[in-house]
């Protein structure tokens, strides 16, 4: 009244209004709904009236100032006077907040929603989407769809460009591919209503997951090959270019000219594909592209040799030219047969006059050698295929020119690889050693090509993405063959058919999709900024209709006129018709419908719409479960079936599919899952017993015999498939947090997931696999074991080279120590490692603390809805384990929390100490409390020095 009321002119008073009449109590967010209103209502030209304020204070004395309530909605146009706002909270503490709000100024010019920077013509362009939910997508390709319909001038690889690093890339993905505006409209018009499109690759984002490139080799090359490409893109021509110039074949010339066949001849051949996949590999390493791992075909090995770095580009192109030059130079003649067979059914045919050639699946070999012979015994297999060869490579004919190939293989300079590469000559990674021999590359001219046992080696180290670098999908079908379909994408990033930039951003769409991270703006370079259509939100109304009443005293006399749009609870199967159509249905349809029983009602606890709000795949803790709704699963899946569901299932099978599977082979097995966990008879009753009895260490004792009968690993090889880390929470700051828990029957993610809560939306904090505690999985046999697997979960989540820092609960902080030694050694350091009261108890004049630990973990069991032997027993050999898992050598720096009370009453000693260099900080609450109802103080004590370190 005293500041803005007075001076004001005639008919001009400030106008004040209140949000609260508007939305109610909004307390800690009214500043910011105070503007949001102020920002809507510049906007819209309007001051909207202040309800329930019909009659003006009478405390106030509004005749002191030109003040007026909003008691009816005014117009607020633009003007000569700029418009202001004024925006005041007051909070209950005595903390204010002030703002001004003032309309932006009038464009003169119309809006183009890009600027005047220049962009380069692209030559095809990708649109990505992504949404939390996959259907959201078809709501972001609708509205991206019409926002680019109405600005036909606006240059589509600005919007590419904007898209894909302005906008957040969530977990379901699509991409939209095309050469022109017509077919990225059409592609946007099939996403958003649901029709099939070549134009449109969906896909849902693995964090984890090897990425394989395989070189392809001889008889996928034709005229023209990456001709296109090199009139588009720099970085390829660059290197297609000096590879030519030190082969000396104008391989560009071979590939316009008026001879289709020459390149198709030994000499050009091999060196043209050579060429194309090495320029083709600098230009996806350009676009932020990278392997994990290489592998070729062949020829294709000396190219993955080349990339690994085994070789420098001169001494490659001297090999792989000499290769195509001295086998060219062999007399013409004899044969390759493609066989329908094993390798077992035709080894007995083999002799000095026929060769195996290729072992390219488990039913896929190729026969080489002289004509006839290889005729005769490819005659004895149902279906075979000749191949159009003009020599029989990888066959006795090729010992003619070994001598030669050996003499310039001697002169050459080999090195260390830099990156993985497994062997197609042995179908096992190749060593530093084996790449540097001469000899192997002899040995390649002529053995067999053992691509089949090198895709096994591929899969068995974790790869999920197989990649084809060359100029058509040869080995592609071959992979998936001996793959098999399984969660593997199969990527090929050329084919004869079709505009190479088109393919091969095609290929990258869906390399986007499953989760590979790629460099949009290397992708499509320009400074042309472009506008972007607001996020398609999804909406959801829960308010009340406007005509029921909110007073309890004034009763409703009637329903509201026509349908309430609000949110129903999430439909759940009725339980009779449930349990019928299991009994009869097959098992895939089964182990379907129990998933949809899974959503169901996992949707339904967790308060979302339906079953659709989550996903098969989805994580349990990743989606708001804890310990209390686990339970509360368990309990609704066991009435629904009408079986016990054991106990730990839920954390045990991390995803709605993963406990459909578990819960189908339940039912199969008629529903029994042994003794109740409070039966005497089971493991865990027998456990509690003896603990029960102070008889802790008899306990122990029997869960190390339980562990010894229990299969075991030594390697991550033997283990198998590594589980990609939970994502507790997601967020761009740095350093990313990877988090192990304790390797005791308490441990697991959940763990962590109220330390987790306050780095939502500000830092991703992950949880690896810890290997042993779900039933069925083998036990550890060494420490190094456990590292190796943890190891192989870090370095997959990592694969994008953002900063991480490991960090431990309990023992876990052992392991995370011993991971970060690792990591550091393979040279992929930890930016620090964070260890969270963890207590080295290989020492003697501890057991009181343990036992104590031990009878704490008891207490907690119903946290994880019980201990089921596969816990029990890997917690036995965990504390075998950690003995021998002790501290060593590491450069980064390390964090030691510890509680500030005892976890028991008269223990001695019972703070743990860290003789290594570290920085202490002490925490409110006791071991297990830092980790519950205190994990708050702890996550902003390791908050703190994360922010310490980045700053260094």
């Amino acid at each position: 009244m005293a500041t803005y009321g007075q001076g004001r002119a005639v008919g001009r008073p400030l106008w004040l209004g209140s949000v609260k009449s508007n939305l109610g109590h909004t307390q800690a967010a009214a500043g910011v709904a105070g503007v949001m209103k102020m920002v809507l209502a510049l906007g819209e030209g309007v001051l909207p009236r202040t309800l329930h304020a019909g009659v003006p204070s009478r405390k106030v004395e509004w005749g002191a100032g030109h003040v007026r309530l909003l008691e009816e909605e005014q117009a607020w146009v633009r003007g000569e006077r700029v418009r202001r706002a004024g925006v005041s909270s007051f909070g209950i503490s005595g903390t204010n907040a002030h703002v001004i709000l003032e309309e932006a100024p009038a464009e003169d010019t119309p809006d183009t929603s890009s600027d005047t920077g220049t962009e380069p013509s692209a030559p095809a362009v990708m649109l990505p989407l992504s949404a939390r939910q996959a259907r959201s997508l078809p709501a972001q390709a609708e509205r991206l769809r019409d926002f680019l319909d109405a600005r036909p001038g606006l240059p589509l690889s600005a919007v590419a460009r904007a898209l894909g690093t302005r906008r957040a890339a969530f977990g379901h993905r699509a991409v939209v591919v095309g050469g022109d505006r017509e077919q990225l409209l059409a592609g946007l018009d099939a996403l958003a209503t649901g029709r099939p499109s070549a134009a449109a690759v969906t896909g849902r984002a693995r964090t984890g997951g090897r990425t394989a490139f395989l070189f392809t080799g001889q008889g996928a090359q034709g005229p023209g090959m990456g001709l296109e490409l090199r009139a588009r893109y720099p970085v390829f021509a660059e290197t297609f270019d000096a590879i030519d110039a030190h082969v000396g074949l104008d391989l560009a010339g071979v590939l316009r000219g008026d001879d289709p066949e020459a390149v198709h001849r030994t000499q050009y051949a091999q060196t043209a594909l050579f060429a194309y996949e090495v320029a083709l590999f600098r230009l996806l390493e350009s676009w932020g592209v990278r392997p994990d791992v290489l592998s070729g075909h062949s020829v294709g090995e000396i190219a993955a040799a080349h990339v690994a770095g085994v070789l420098d580009l001169e001494d490659a192109c001297a090999l792989v030219a000499a290769r195509g030059r001295l086998m060219q130079a062999l007399p013409e003649g004899g044969a390759m047969v493609a066989v329908q067979a094993g390798e077992d059914e035709v080894r007995p045919l083999l002799d000095e006059r026929v060769g195996l050639a290729a072992v390219n699946g488990p039913a896929s070999v190729v026969l080489s050698g002289e004509r006839d012979a290889v005729l005769a015994a490819a005659a004895t297999f149902a279906k075979t295929k000749r191949l159009s060869v003009s020599h029989a490579f990888h066959s006795p004919l090729m010992d003619a020119m070994l001598d030669d190939f050996r003499a310039v293989a001697e002169r050459l300079t080999f090195r260390e690889p830099r990156v993985d590469v497994v062997s197609a000559l042995t179908g096992r990674p190749a060593t530093g050693e084996q790449l540097c021999d001469p000899e192997h590359w002899v040995r390649h001219v002529r053995g067999t090509v053992r691509f089949a046992d090198a895709v096994a080696t591929l899969a068995g180290s974790g790869v999920t993405r197989y990649v084809e670098v060359g100029p058509d999908a040869v080995l592609t079908g071959l992979v998936r063959e001996c793959a098999g379909e399984g969660d593997a994408v199969f990527v090929a990033l050329g084919r004869r058919r079709g505009a190479e930039p088109a393919v091969l951003l095609s290929g990258l769409a869906r390399l986007h999709a499953d989760g590979l991270p790629l460099d949009w703006a290397a992708i499509f370079p320009g400074t042309a900024r472009a506008e972007l259509p607001t996020y398609a939100f999804r909406q959801e109304r829960y308010w009340l209709d406007a005509d029921v009443p909110l007073t309890m005293d004034r009763p409703a006399t009637q329903p509201a006129a026509g349908p309430v749009e609000a949110v129903a609870p999430a439909a759940v199967p009725d339980v009779r018709d449930l349990r019928e159509r299991l009994a009869s249905a097959p098992e895939p349809e089964r182990e379907a419908l129990l998933a949809d029983l899974v959503r169901a009602r996992t949707a339904a606890i967790l308060g979302h719409e339906g079953p659709h709000a989550v996903e098969p795949d989805d994580a349990f803790l990743e989606i708001g479960m804890d310990s209390v709704s686990a339970a509360e699963l368990r309990g609704a899946l066991g009435d629904a079936l009408g079986v016990t569901v054991a106990a730990g299932a839920v954390f045990d099978h991390r995803t709605p599919a993963a406990l459909a599977a578990h819960l189908r082979e339940r039912l199969a097995g008629g529903g029994v899952d042994g003794p109740a966990g409070d039966d005497i008879e089971s493991v865990s009753g027998l456990v509690r017993r003896a603990a029960a009895g102070d008889g802790w260490e008899r306990a122990i004792t029997l869960l190390h015999s339980v562990a010894d009968i229990l299969p075991g690993f030594s390697s991550a090889a033997e283990f198998g498939d590594v589980s990609d880390p939970v994502r507790l929470a997601t967020g761009d700051e740095g350093p990313r947090l990877f988090c192990l828990p304790s390797p005791m029957a308490l441990g697991g993610a959940h763990q962590y997931a109220r330390f987790a809560r306050h780095f939502h939306g500000r830092r991703d904090v992950l949880v690896p696999d810890v290997p042993g505690f779900v039933p069925g999985e083998p036990l550890p046999r060494s420490a190094a074991a456990v590292v190796e697997v943890v190891v192989e979960g870090v370095r997959r989540a990592c694969a994008d080279g953002r900063p991480y820092v490991l960090l431990g609960y309990s023992s876990g902080g052992q392991f995370a120590h011993a991971v970060a030694e690792a990591m550091e050694k393979a040279g992929t350091p930890a930016s620090g490692v964070v260890l969270l009261d963890t207590y080295l108890l290989a020492d003697d004049g501890t057991e009181q603390l343990r036992r104590e630990m031990f009878n704490g973990m008891l207490d907690r069991e119903s946290s994880v809805g019980g201990f089921g032997t596969a816990r029990l027993a890997a917690m036995s050999r965990y504390s075998d384990l950690i003995q021998d898992c002790l501290p060593g050598a590491l450069t980064a720096p390390v964090l030691f929390v510890r509680p500030e009370d005892p976890f028991a009453p008269g223990l001695d000693g019972w703070q743990a100490a860290w003789e290594g260099t570290h920085e202490l900080a002490e925490v409110p609450g006791t071991h297990f409390t830092i980790m519950e109802d205190r994990a708050e103080s702890t996550a902003g004590a390791v908050e703190k020095w994360l922010s310490g370190i980045v700053a260094l």
